[in-house]
C-alpha cells in the first residue's frame, strides 16, 4: 500500500509538472508570436532607471544566476550537507570568472571588430559572450578552488553543471532581446522577424529568420532535465559534468546549422561546431575512464572537506 501511494504521489507530481510546463510554453508562445511576426518591435532595453538604461541581457543573466543558485545549487548543497557560506564565495567568483572568460572568448573571435570599436569591449549590456569561453574559465577557476581547499574537483563540477544549463536556457533570451543571435533566412511557421538595422549586411534583403536562440534554449532544457535526473541518482563524481559537456556539445552542434555565420573553419563547419566535436570526444573519453573508478561513497569527501 505504501509503494502504491508513493507511485500515485509521483504520478500526481509529474502530471502537475506537465500541465505547468504546457501552460508555460503556451504563455511564452503568446508573448513571442507577435514579436516573431514583427507586429511588436523588440528592444534590448527593459526599462530606464534615473536616466540609466537597464538592458534585458544583463537583467536575464542576473536572474538566471539567482534562480539557478536558489533552486538548483542550494538544494544540492543541503542534500550533501555542504557549508553554504564557503561554497557561495566560490560561486560568486565563478560567476565573475565565467563572465570574463565569456567576454574574452567573444572578443577573440571578433578581433577585427573590437580593434576598431575598442570602447565596446566592456559594454556587456550589448551582448557578446562566448559560452565555450565561459566554460573554460569556469573550469579553470573551479580547479584552482578545489586544489586550494583540497576538494574533489569533479564533485564540485557536478553540483554546478545543472545550474549552468539553466543559465544557458535563460541567457539565450537575452540574445533574443538584443537580436544578436541571427538564424539563417527561413519561411517556417515560427520564423522570426529581424529589424533591418540588425540584419547582417549579406542578408539585408531578408526579413524572417530561424529563431536559433529558441532552438538552443529548447535543447538546453532537455539537457537540464537529463542532468537533474542523473544527479538524483548520485552517480560517480564527474558523470553529471561530463554529461553536461557532451549533451551541450551535441545541442550546440545541431543549432549551428541554423545560425547565420559568414565564417567557416573546416568542411563548412563553424568554430563552435569544431569545439563542440572536441568537447564531445573528451566527454566520451572521460566517461570511459570514470567507469573504471570506484563508485562514489554515499558521503563524498567533499562534505568532510568544507563542512
Amino acid at each position: 500500500m505504501a509503494k502504491l501511494n508513493s507511485r500515485q504521489a509521483a504520478l500526481s507530481r509529474r502530471t502537475i509538472s506537465g500541465v505547468l510546463i504546457l501552460l508555460g510554453v503556451l504563455l511564452l508562445w503568446r508573448y513571442l508570436a507577435p514579436r516573431f511576426s514583427g507586429d511588436i518591435a523588440v528592444s534590448g532595453v527593459a526599462f530606464a532607471l534615473g536616466g540609466v538604461a537597464v538592458y534585458w541581457y544583463g537583467l536575464i543573466i542576473a536572474l538566471a544566476i539567482l534562480i539557478g543558485y536558489e533552486l538548483i545549487v542550494r538544494p544540492a548543497l543541503e542534500r550533501q550537507k555542504i557549508d553554504e557560506n564557503k561554497f557561495s564565495t566560490y560561486v560568486l567568483l565563478l560567476v565573475l570568472c565565467s563572465l570574463l572568460g565569456a567576454r574574452l572568448g567573444f572578443i577573440f573571435q571578433n578581433l577585427s571588430y573590437y580593434g576598431e570599436h575598442g570602447r565596446e569591449i566592456l559594454a556587456l549590456w550589448y551582448g557578446g559572450l562566448s559560452i565555450h569561453g565561459a566554460i573554460a574559465a569556469g573550469v579553470l577557476w573551479t580547479w584552482f578552488y578545489a586544489k586550494r581547499l583540497k576538494l574533489d574537483l569533479l564533485a564540485v563540477l557536478d553540483i554546478i553543471s545543472p545550474a549552468i544549463a539553466f543559465g544557458l536556457i535563460m541567457g539565450r533570451f537575452g540574445n533574443f532581446f538584443n537580436q544578436e543571435l541571427i538564424g539563417r533566412p527561413a519561411d517556417v511557421p515560427w520564423k522570426m522577424y529581424v529589424s533591418p538595422d540588425l540584419r547582417p549586411p549579406a542578408l539585408a534583403s531578408s526579413e524572417f529568420f530561424h529563431p536559433a536562440f529558441l532552438y538552443e534554449s529548447i535543447l538546453d532544457m532537455v539537457v537540464l532535465i537529463v542532468l537533474l535526473q542523473l544527479a538524483r541518482r548520485q552517480p560517480r563524481a564527474g558523470f553529471v559534468f561530463f554529461a553536461f559537456l557532451g549533451l551541450y556539445s551535441v545541442a550546440r552542434f545541431i543549432v549551428e546549422f541554423f545560425r547565420y555565420s559568414d565564417r567557416t573553419m573546416i568542411a563548412g563547419l563553424s568554430l563552435a561546431q569544431i569545439v563542440s566535436i572536441v568537447l564531445l570526444a573528451a566527454s566520451v573519453v572521460f566517461f570511459a575512464l570514470l567507469r573504471q573508478r570506484v563508485p562514489r561513497p554515499a558521503k563524498p569527501k567533499l562534505v568532510h572537506k568544507i563542512s
